[in-house]
C-alpha cells in the first residue's frame, strides 16, 4: 500500500517532465532504493554461489600476519609445493593462505582495526588452524587466550616434538593460569626466513595454533614442509 502510494505520487510529480528530466528525478530521489536492490541481488548471487558451487571445508587454513611480500600467497610455488607435499585434494577441500591480515598487538590501539576483528572471528569459529607472525606479536595474542595451550592434551604432540622451540606467555586471565603457558613455536630458522626472507626485520618469527583448530595434522605437515627441526 505504501509502495503504491509512493509510485502514484512520483507519477504525478513527473507528469510534466520530459524524458531527461524524469531520468534525473528518478536518479536523484530513488538512487538509494536502486542501490539497495542491487546490493541485495549481488549478495544473493554471492551466497548462492558459495553455498552451492564452492568447496566450503578446509584441509588447512593459515594466516600470515603483516606479510607484504606475496611470495607465498595462493598459487605461488610455495603454496603449490605445500599442496603437493601434503597430498591435499583441492577438489574436496581448500588449502587457504591468508596473506591479507595486518595488526600489531604490541602497540597501543594496534588491534583496533577490522583485520584484527576478522582474525579473532576466524579463531572463535574454529576456521583458523595456524597463524604465523612476529614473535612479540604472537605472544600478545597468546596472552588473550586465543591460541592453543601446547601443554594441553590437544597440543601434546607439538609440545613433545618441539619442546625446545616453545614460546611462552602469561595469560591475562589469571583464573586460567598464573603460570606461563606455551602458545607458539619459534620458526625463525625455517625456510620462511632463510629462503623466502619473510619477517626478517622482526625479532623472530613464530607459529601459533588457533584455540579451536581442528586440522592439527595439517599444521604438523606445514611445520615439516617449512623444515622446522624437531627435538
Amino acid at each position: 500500500m505504501i509502495l503504491k502510494k509512493e509510485v502514484d505520487n512520483a507519477r504525478m510529480r513527473m507528469e510534466h517532465l520530459n524524458r531527461r528530466e524524469k531520468a534525473a528525478y528518478i536518479l536523484h530521489y530513488y538512487w538509494l532504493w536502486f542501490g539497495s536492490a542491487l546490493g541485495a541481488i549481488i549478495l544473493a548471487v554471492y551466497l548462492i554461489y558459495h553455498i552451492f558451487f564452492t568447496v566450503k571445508e578446509n584441509w588447512f587454513y593459515g594466516v600470515f600476519v603483516n606479510l607484504l611480500d606475496p611470495a607465498i600467497a595462493a598459487d605461488s610455488s610455495f603454496y603449490d609445493g605445500f599442496v603437493e607435499y601434503g597430498d591435499f585434494d583441492l577438489s574436496e577441500k581448500n588449502v587457504v593462505f591468508n596473506t591479507s591480515t595486518y595488526f600489531d598487538a604490541t602497540q597501543s590501539g594496534g588491534t583496533n582495526n577490522s583485520y584484527y576483528q576478522a582474525f579473532v572471528a576466524m579463531i572463535e569459529s574454529g576456521d583458523l588452524d595456524t597463524c604465523v607472525m612476529e614473535k612479540d606479536n604472537l605472544i600478545k595474542i597468546g596472552e588473550s587466550g586465543r591460541l592453543l595451550d601446547l601443554s594441553s592434551e590437544k597440543g601434546k604432540e607439538f609440545y613433545e616434538k618441539y619442546g625446545s622451540r616453545l614460546i611462552y606467555c602469561t595469560p591475562n586471565d589469571t583464573d586460567y593460569s598464573e603460570d606461563q603457558v606455551p602458545v607458539g613455536i619459534d620458526i625463525s630458522d625455517s625456510i620462511l626466513m632463510t629462503e623466502y626472507h619473510l619477517y626478517e626485520e622482526a625479532d623472530g618469527c613464530a607459529l601459533g595454533i588457533g584455540a579451536y583448530a581442528s586440522n592439527l595434522d595439517a599444521v604438523m605437515t606445514f611445520l615439516d614442509y617449512i623444515e622446522v627441526e624437531a627435538d
